[in-house]
């Protein structure tokens, strides 16, 4: 009797183990493609001369990817402007940098975990 418990135990916390595993697995993969995104989403800012239609389409693929994106923008008299999903860029001339913050929430979900974690980079 008492080896038949040990192994129900045995089992139950290997699997325990396994789920734990592969939850942390996902959380970590979910962190690193959003880290992926903003660096290549900065790339293409830069890259683009922080062209309008960039802006617009760089929130837009955030929007799907259930990241919230916001890209604030300065400009070379000393203003600043800010684009969302609400506001999009209609012009942007004479943009010197951005400031790019992508939310996301990552998921532990065996343990029903949910976290909103904010990365930020500058984009010149």
């Amino acid at each position: 009797m008492p080896l038949i418990i040990k192994s129900f135990l045995g089992v139950f916390f290997f699997i325990l183990v396994v789920f734990l595993g592969i939850g942390m697995i996902q959380y970590q993969t979910d962190v690193n493609r959003a880290v992926h995104y903003k660096q290549d989403m900065m790339e293409e800012l830069q890259n683009s001369n922080f062209a309008p239609s960039v802006i617009n389409a760089c929130i837009a693929a955030g929007k799907e990817n259930h990241y919230e994106v916001s890209i604030d923008v300065s400009l070379k008299d000393g203003s600043q402007n800010t684009y969302t999903s609400e506001c999009m860029a209609a012009k942007a001339l004479d943009v010197t940098s951005a400031y790019v913050t992508v939310t996301y929430k990552s998921r532990l979900p065996f343990l029903g975990l949910e976290t909103s974690n904010c990365l930020r980079g500058f984009a010149r």
